[in-house]
Formats: C-alpha cells, sequence, structure tokens
C-alpha cells in the first residue's frame, strides 16, 4: 500500500492538464488576432504605396506637357481646307505676297497624347488635318496665305472653349466656317457658316452670314 499514490491526487490529475490547455487557449487567440493584424497593416501599407506611385505615374506620363514648334512652307496655294478635331486652335491671316502658305504648328502633347496633323496639297489648294481628342493635348496653327485664297474651315469636339479658337484676318476672298464647339473672331474677312459658341467680329456686317445658337 505504500507504493500506492492517494486517491486524492489521482482525481486532480485530469483537472491540471484541462487547466492547462484553457490556460494556453488566450494566447493562442492573441497570436492570432495579432498575426491578423499584422497583415491588415501590411495589406494597407501595400494599397497606400501603390495608390502614391499610380498617382506619380499617371502626373508623369498624362501630366507633364511637352511644346514643339515646327514652320512648313507649302508652294502654289490658292485656297485652303482645314479640318480641325479637339482642341486645336486655328488663325489665318491674309498677308502672304504670293501663292505661298507658311504653316506655323505648336503642338502640345504628353508621352501618351499627340496631336496628329496631315497636309497635302492637291492641285492648288491645301488641305490641313489636325487631331487632338485626347483632353491632354493641344495644338496652336498658325497660317499665313495670299489675301484672296478662299478658306474652308470644319472644326468640332473641342473639350476647352480656349483652346478652340478660330481667328480669321484680311481674307478678302472670304471664308466658310462649320464649328461645334468653338470661339470664332473676325477681322477684316466675309465669313458664312455656322459657330456653336462665341462670335466676334470687328464689323457686323461681316458675320451676318454666320448661324449662332441665338439666332
Amino acid at each position: 500500500m505504500s507504493g500506492e499514490e492517494p486517491i486524492g491526487a489521482q482525481a486532480q490529475e485530469p483537472e491540471t492538464e484541462a487547466g492547462s490547455a484553457a490556460s494556453g487557449r488566450p494566447d493562442r487567440i492573441r497570436a492570432w488576432f495579432g498575426g491578423l493584424g499584422r497583415a491588415l497593416i501590411a495589406l494597407v501599407v501595400t494599397l497606400a504605396v501603390l495608390g502614391v506611385l499610380g498617382g506619380v505615374t499617371d502626373v508623369v506620363l498624362h501630366e507633364v506637357r511637352h511644346t514643339s514648334t515646327s514652320t512648313t512652307a507649302y508652294q502654289n496655294v490658292n485656297a485652303v481646307v482645314v479640318v480641325l478635331d479637339g482642341d486645336v486652335s486655328l488663325t489665318v491671316v491674309g498677308t502672304a505676297s504670293d501663292s505661298t502658305a507658311t504653316l506655323t504648328a505648336s503642338d502640345t502633347s504628353t508621352p501618351f497624347d499627340d496631336p496628329v496633323r496631315t497636309t497635302d496639297v492637291i492641285g492648288t489648294t491645301l488641305y490641313l488635318t489636325e487631331r487632338c481628342a485626347d483632353s491632354r493635348c493641344s495644338a496652336q496653327l498658325t497660317l499665313q496665305v495670299r489675301p484672296d485664297a478662299a478658306l474652308s474651315v470644319t472644326a468640332g469636339n473641342a473639350l476647352r472653349m480656349d483652346d478652340s479658337v478660330i481667328d480669321l484676318e484680311g481674307l478678302t476672298s472670304g471664308a466658310t466656317v462649320t464649328a461645334a464647339p468653338a470661339k470664332l473672331v473676325v477681322t477684316g474677312t466675309v465669313v458664312t457658316g455656322a459657330v456653336l459658341g462665341t462670335l466676334s467680329c470687328d464689323d457686323v456686317a461681316d458675320c451676318v452670314g454666320v448661324a449662332t445658337a441665338n439666332s
């Protein structure tokens, strides 16, 4: 009998093991929630970094602009047909002393958004198109022609009115303009057509043939 354990001690062993398991459970729960919290913090930090990098990349690719200027002369031009798409402004001045048309173009672009221009002379007519339909690019075209050169302009899809200005000056043969929207400025030129936007004429009589939203 002396080698046997007391009955009371045997009865207490299961309770001691159960107590150890119960005391270890909160530690495991805390460790699980701690790991979950660290994972969530890492996820939030990663998303924040990606958001910052995405914003910086968008600024670099789309908001950082580059402007280039070029000048080209076209011989034997007695008429001009122009088609503009997007934020493109055009100035046509009748000052040339011969049949040489001179085009000066200032294009503002981003790495992915560039104005697209085409020019062709067929017979004695210069065909000029400029497309800049994206909101992040623009262009300014200045064309010098002989005063009696015939001119036709079609413009549309501008996103900013101040970047779609058609300015005509000193064209004795007049011009036909269809633009929506655009700002039309006329000096010493008889103009016909239609404009959805604003119209400014130095002589009201020169613009009676232009239909507007209020006419």
